[in-house]
């Protein structure tokens, strides 16, 4: 007996002589790649049942109006129901719970690898279950501190504006709390009702045989007293003397190197989501072990560190005893795979039938993007894009996908290799002599090269302005590497400070050639009958409208704001007839013009929506869309300027003297412009932006029967900009601005470019 004492006291001294060593953080980790194996089996036995029914049980909670598979992965496109939310508190209860079991279990695990002793699963597991009340009173507490914490730094950052000082003060805060984590040891390897030592024990265990060996130091104030003291303070009086040393080990040992690893990870394996998803679930049930491992030896040092002998011993003789057992590497690895297997299959097969969406979010703030290259030319500055840019979205050449950016200064295009736009190439769309602040507006060739009009003006004038100042109306013709100035091209139009004419509309013709729409005011000391508008429309044979011929089409009645407060949208259908369609953004009624051959020599004009009252509230303007089918009748989408609907006119003659109409929105909500494109089968796809809902959504119409599918959420803010088109394969996608707006956001905040794609849109 004498003798088997003496070997483990032993045992113990060289124990204690190896945790007393520094570099804690990296001897944990190595300690755990040693025994990983033997650490995995709480995690595996936790958390892959929990995911297997949490999977099953989301299949019958998710709704598909707010969920799909965004870029092979289940996410929301929408505000979640009630039924996702109960779901979500549920899978995150049960998820604490369980981390509450497993992590406990795992330390105890690693503190008696540590120890050179052999405890089995079941034991640690029952010895963590057993403590699980504890725990939970742990992590509950140490929640509550965490919450301080961002409560105190929410303050500082929002009610104060003292954003360094909130960060900093909140880093320092976090540090401070790390030392909690070395609780969950004191849980599980100690006491559950604290540290709890009696006086009359001996501090030499074996003094009675002899021994002299053990270093004596000064003594651990919980030795010696039948006061109980709890996990939290046991944690934070082991800490002593070392406070920083041990919240910086437990910052980066539990929560740094493992974010970190994730994040590497999740780069590595970015482009293939599936295998994202497994490489995430598995590295994450790896982690544990070595987050354990850390607790545990961080907790053991403290204690050989203190000279607390009598705590050191009473916790290696306080493990459980078991005999080993094989490793059984085929249930271990199948455990690890599992749930990543499971995912990804859940994936594929889609039980649900959700919608399949890519998604791209470019950051293309004035900070730029590292999937956005951005060319020049010579000298002249790189160009940038602010939130107001987005004008128009094309399909170019070889599936390539391209936007037409501009607002107040030259216009750029956004040109994506594909519909996902992954990767993108930003350049200059007009020349630096250009009249920055008139809008360009482009038509999309039958070779996919991007018609653009620009209005150039005298290189002095580019930062000068007085009464001789003169623009002259060109194209410019693009293709997926320049654009080029449109080859023996006189000018279209001239427009002085006097007779300013910025509203065009452009529009392809199937001979190769375009149609330009004109609207320009003529002042009312001009007229006997009072202020006009004058709209012409300009067919040309060419791309570079080398012949032309230009025809007044009609007489409007205007007013002083023509420039700012009217839109026209041109189509020219398979017969070679142009439509026009104009729009009062103020009053929301529309004019349809229509030609009847296509020189346009002779014209029909209709008015569809009549005059309103005027609104002028911004987000209530009216705004249209239009599109031609195959027959020739127009198509028109457009926002009401009564109440924000957003509406559809099935125009049944060439002329829209009639239409089916349908209302594709519920009326008095805020939407966004909307956006319209004609599939290859003749079916309308409408796009608008729900903003009160915060999602993108398309309404798939055939005739006047819409049905209407979310396809994207709306993260920070809508109705900022929109635009669709189809791609190579005939499937929509989408553009737009996602910004909550300069009045709702602190400065330097940043927008976000989102391209969305929906894959199975029906």
């Amino acid at each position: 007996m004498r003798e088997s004492l003496a070997i483990t006291a032993d045992q113990h001294l060289d124990t204690w002589d190896e945790l007393r060593r520094d570099f804690v953080l990296w001897r944990a980790y190595g300690s755990a790649g040693r025994h990983l194996v033997r650490l995995l089996p709480p995690v595996l036995l936790v958390f892959p049942p929990i995911g297997l029914l949490a999977v099953v049980a989301f299949f019958f909670v998710l709704d598909p109006s707010s969920t799909a598979i965004v870029n092979e992965s289940y996410g929301l496109i929408g505000p979640p129901g009630t039924p996702l939310l109960v779901w979500s508190a549920a899978v995150l209860v049960v998820s604490v719970a369980g981390q509450a079991v497993a992590l406990p279990a795992t330390v105890l695990l690693a503190a008696a690898r540590l120890a050179g002793r052999h405890v089995s699963a079941s034991d640690a597991m029952r010895a963590a279950a057993r403590r699980l009340p504890a725990t939970a009173l742990l992590v509950l507490r140490g929640g509550l501190v965490v919450a301080a914490v961002l409560v105190g730094v929410y303050v500082l950052v929002v009610g104060l504006d003292e954003q360094v000082a909130g960060y900093l003060v909140m880093a320092v805060l976090l540090l401070l709390a790390m030392p909690c984590l070395l609780g969950v040891a004191a849980v599980v390897l100690e006491d559950p009702a604290g540290a709890r030592l009696r006086t009359d024990r001996p501090a030499d265990p074996v003094g009675s045989l002899g021994r002299t060996n053990w270093p004596m130091g000064p003594v651990d104030p919980f030795v010696g007293t039948d006061r109980p003291v709890g996990p939290l303070s046991r944690a934070y009086r082991l800490a002593r003397g070392a406070t920083w040393g041990s919240a910086f080990t437990l910052a980066f040992g539990v929560v740094l190197f493992p974010a970190l690893i994730t994040q590497v990870v999740n780069g590595v394996t970015s482009g293939t989501p599936l295998l994202r998803a497994g490489a995430v679930t598995v590295v994450a049930l790896v982690l544990v072990p070595f987050q354990a491992m850390v607790i545990a030896r961080l907790f053991l040092h403290r204690l050989a560190a203190k000279d607390s002998i009598a705590g050191f011993d009473a916790v290696i003789d306080g493990l459980p005893a078991s005999a080993p057992r094989p490793i059984r590497p085929v249930p271990l690895l199948a455990g690890l795979l599992l749930p990543g297997l499971l995912y990804g299959g859940a994936v594929l097969v889609n039980p649900r039938g959700l919608l399949e969406v890519s998604e791209t979010i470019m950051n293309v703030s004035r900070a730029g993007d590292p999937g956005v290259e951005t060319v020049t030319e010579g000298t002249r500055s790189k160009p940038s894009i602010d939130w107001p840019d987005l004008r128009a979205l094309y399909a170019g050449q070889d599936g390539r996908m391209v936007m037409l950016m501009d607002d107040s200064a030259q216009a750029k295009l956004l040109t994506c290799a594909d519909s996902a736009c992954t990767r993108g190439r930003l350049t200059w769309a007009e020349p630096e002599a250009a009249a920055g602040e008139y809008p360009a507006t482009g038509a999309r060739l039958a070779d996919g090269r991007i018609a653009v009009t620009s209005w150039a003006i005298d290189e002095m004038y580019v930062s000068v302005w007085d009464e001789n100042w003169t623009a002259r109306l060109g194209l410019r013709l693009c293709d997926a590497k320049a654009c080029v100035t449109a080859a023996g091209s006189e000018p279209l139009a001239e427009a002085t400070e006097a007779t300013k004419s910025r509203v065009l509309a452009l529009a392809a013709r199937p001979g190769g050639g375009l149609a330009l729409a004109q609207l320009r005011a003529i002042p009312l000391w001009k007229e006997d009958d009072g202020f006009t508008e004058v709209l012409s429309i300009t067919t040309c044979d060419d791309p570079s409208c080398a012949r032309r011929r230009t025809e007044e089409v009609a007489r409007l009645p205007g007013n002083e704001e023509t420039e700012i407060m009217r839109e026209l949208v041109a189509g020219v259908g398979p017969d070679d007839r142009p439509v026009v369609l104009g729009v009062d953004r103020h009053t929301g009624s529309m004019v349809v013009i229509s030609c009847d051959d296509p020189a346009c020599a002779k014209t029909r004009t209709e008015r569809p929506v009549k005059d309103e009252s005027p609104y002028f509230d911004r987000d209530r303007r009216a705004r249209a869309a239009m599109a031609i089918r195959a027959d020739g009748r127009p198509l028109i989408v457009y926002r009401d300027v009564t109440d924000s609907a957003i509406k559809l006119l099935d125009c049944l003659d060439h002329a829209c003297a009639r239409a089916g109409t349908a209302t594709l929105t519920e009326p008095g909500e805020r939407h966004s412009m909307p956006a319209l494109a004609l599939s290859r089968d003749g079916r309308a796809y409408v796009a608008y932006q729900d903003v009160g809902r915060a999602q993108v959504v398309i309404a798939t119409c055939a005739g006047t029967r819409c049905a209407r599918t979310p396809v994207a959420r709306i993260r920070q803010g809508g109705d900022h900009g929109l635009a669709m088109a189809l791609d190579g394969r005939g499937r929509p996608v989408l553009s737009w601005v996602d910004f909550a707006g300069e009045d709702d956001l602190p400065a330097g905040d940043e927008w976000s470019l989102v391209v969305t794609a929906p894959l199975t849109l029906r």
